[in-house]
């Protein structure tokens, strides 16, 4: 019997995956910016928590990382989202250029996709690090 996955389920594994491109000594870094990004999304709201991102990415190489991992995920074009992103703009020019509604689910599917990608990294699912994925 096949099922289709469920939209939690597709998040869990685009985050497995993007985790498992972090090496171990960039870990720590990515742990942190994984951390405070849902944060940031709730205190200030989405636009402004991609424009620190986007700041941070300048020079920080694993807030860069983590920017591109949500991009990745809402503009991947697989994943059934009410709302398709263009992979060709950045995320904050189509949060600006959106409406209120695009608003709300963007906020919504971030948060929900950095919860995954935040419980990997803690886990220290990455390549070169431990985690669940050596038998621990």
């Amino acid at each position: 019997m096949t099922t289709t996955p469920s939209l939690d389920m597709l998040r869990a594994k685009h985050a497995y995956a993007a985790v498992k491109t972090v090496t171990g000594a960039q870990l720590v870094d990515y742990k942190r910016a994984a951390r405070q990004m849902p944060a940031r999304v709730l205190t200030n709201g989405i636009g402004q928590a991609l424009a620190m991102l986007m700041r941070d990415g300048s020079s920080d190489a694993e807030s860069q990382r983590l920017c591109g991992h949500l991009t990745a995920w809402l503009t991947d074009g697989t994943t059934p989202h009410p709302f398709p992103l263009a992979a060709n703009k950045t995320l904050i020019e189509q949060l600006v250029l959106g409406d209120q509604e695009l608003f709300v689910w963007m906020q919504r599917e971030t948060l929900a996709y950095l919860g995954w990608l935040k419980t990997f990294a803690e886990a220290g699912i990455s390549a070169g690090e431990g985690g669940a994925d050596d038998g621990k």
